[in-house]
């Protein structure tokens, strides 16, 4: 925003409603708690202050009706198990999360005791925590505890990141816990009169019905995320080379998207090279921290 203005900037937010209230209230939190220029730079970035923080505050409109299948699970009953139990843990949070468990992170990370953001973030907030942890060298035992606010399939990354540093500083005295918070709906009761294995189990894990979903806060695996497994992309790569019986086309390319846009101009330019505009743009931006002059100089011509 700082390089269009920013007052007169008004940003549109669509994607999803507890990200973009996250994203007000992380602003809020920054002007509220008053950080200084200097940090505003270090931690957030090199063109922005108080008062372009305080400008873009002001012009983001979040759209009410977006949300995320899986952030959406984290409810009540989750926020209060945090608060109450794990007072001494380091708290994350996606920036999809509910507000509530939101909130918490946010004010833990005005102290350095959490983070909010991308799971980028997270994962490198883990790292820097356990790195520094290790580098103590203290001889006394070290348990760090960090919630995850995410999705599940990132406990992976953040483990095999964990052990990867402990390994390398042959640090034996450090621990990491990583706390996936899950609500009592995410676990089904097994009747008493059933015998598994010849042992009385009370608990399993996992939800009563369902895809292991739940709005007061399941087990958060994304449904579509794990739409892509190990057979799925070795079914593809045989099928790469394979051709139709009698035909000479690839088996593949009757899976090709209709090409309706094939020749088809809107405003005098090609309609797909318009098309993957956004993406090359958004590329640059995730590259450079910044957006191109060419997309800035289009904006502000469109807008005059």
């Amino acid at each position: 925003s700082i390089q269009m203005g920013p007052k007169e900037l008004q940003i549109c937010y669509g994607p999803d409603t507890y990200m973009g209230d996250n994203l007000v209230s992380l602003l809020d939190a920054v002007i509220e708690s008053g950080w200084s220029n200097d940090r505003i730079k270090a931690d957030l970035h090199p063109m922005h202050d108080q008062s372009t923080i305080k400008s873009l505050r002001d012009n983001i409109n979040v759209y009410p009706s977006g949300n995320c299948v899986v952030h959406h699970m984290f409810g009540r009953s989750v926020v209060e198990t945090v608060l109450n139990d794990y007072e001494d843990a380091y708290v994350t949070a996606h920036l999809e999360v509910p507000g509530e468990m939101f909130q918490i992170a946010l004010r833990k990370s005005l102290d350095d005791e959490g983070v909010v953001g991308s799971t980028s973030n997270i994962l490198n907030f883990i790292e820097r925590k356990v790195e520094e942890a290790a580098a103590e060298g203290s001889s006394e035992k070290r348990r760090l505890k960090f919630i995850l606010g995410t999705e599940a399939g990132m406990v992976t990354s953040i483990v095999r990141s964990v052990q990867d540093i402990l390994d390398s500083s042959a640090c034996q005295n450090v621990e990491a816990e990583i706390v996936f918070p899950v609500s009592s709906e995410a676990v089904m009761g097994v009747d008493e009169e059933d015998d598994i294995g010849g042992d009385k189990l009370e608990v399993v894990p996992g939800v009563a019905g369902g895809e292991g979903c739940s709005a007061a806060g399941g087990c958060a695996t994304c449904p579509f995320m794990k739409m892509n497994d190990l057979d799925a992309v070795h079914d593809i790569v045989d099928m790469i080379a394979e051709r139709l019986a009698g035909d000479n086309e690839l088996r593949l390319s009757k899976h090709l998207p209709p090409n309706r846009l094939q020749g088809r101009e809107i405003n005098g330019k090609n309609a797909i090279e318009l098309g993957i505009e956004p993406i090359v743009y958004m590329r640059e931006f995730m590259k450079e921290k910044r957006l191109s002059d060419e997309l800035v100089e289009r904006v502000e011509r469109m807008a005059a």
